[in-house]
């Protein structure tokens, strides 16, 4: 996943505080084969200075594609997503696919690496409420197995990301045991349209 748009988006349409943790590797694996009919549509922030859409459609695999678009900068993201059931709760894998600009295809930047940003999320009829994976509970010692979940801390300094290193099962077990501590405040997403409206 790029190291920007998707979260950044999120965060803002969400108003929620820190900072978003990435993963390189993904928290599905071939098993997950996850569906949630009620995810697909339009979603936007409830604040209503947020005008950005973003849409979930049903690919042509096992998950979806999000789409993110900005109609103040015409800027149009797309991601992959997986969805994870673990321990009765819905979480969301989303890798950076593409972005465009005003319908034309704008190139990723050189170095940038495919990282993957976990959500867990919860459908009530036409609300998503969605908290991210964090980094500061990432960052305590209490984490997965009485230790840290295994992650680097990236540009150190005011705008550091943290990068999760951790294999698939690792994250898994750290996702499942940490479902209720280990994501930001929950934030909302309102439905304004199901997909084919």
């Amino acid at each position: 996943m790029k190291l920007r748009w998707l979260p950044v988006l999120l965060v803002a349409c969400l108003g929620l505080c820190g900072c978003p943790s990435y993963s390189l590797n993904p928290l599905y694996t071939s098993q997950d084969a996850v569906v949630e009919p009620g995810l697909e549509g339009t979603w936007m922030g409830t604040d209503t200075d947020d005008k950005g859409e973003i849409t979930f459609y049903k690919s042509k695999n096992a998950g979806y594609e999000i789409s993110v678009f900005d109609p103040g900068t015409k800027v149009k993201d797309t991601y992959d997503v997986n969805l994870v059931r673990l321990t009765g709760k819905l979480f969301m894998d989303a890798q950076y696919e593409q972005e465009t600009v005003d319908g034309v295809n704008v190139d990723p930047a050189i170095g940038v690496l495919p990282m993957h940003v976990i959500w867990k999320i919860k459908i009530y009829g036409d609300d998503l409420a969605i908290a991210e994976l964090d980094d500061d509970a990432i960052k305590k010692p209490h984490g997965f197995g009485g230790s840290k979940l295994k992650h680097e801390l990236l540009n150190p300094g005011m705008f550091q990301l943290l990068l999760v290193t951790a294999d698939t099962k690792d994250l898994r077990r750290y996702v499942a045991a940490h479902a209720d501590d280990g994501f930001s405040e929950v934030g909302h997403l309102k439905r304004v349209g199901k997909t084919g409206d």
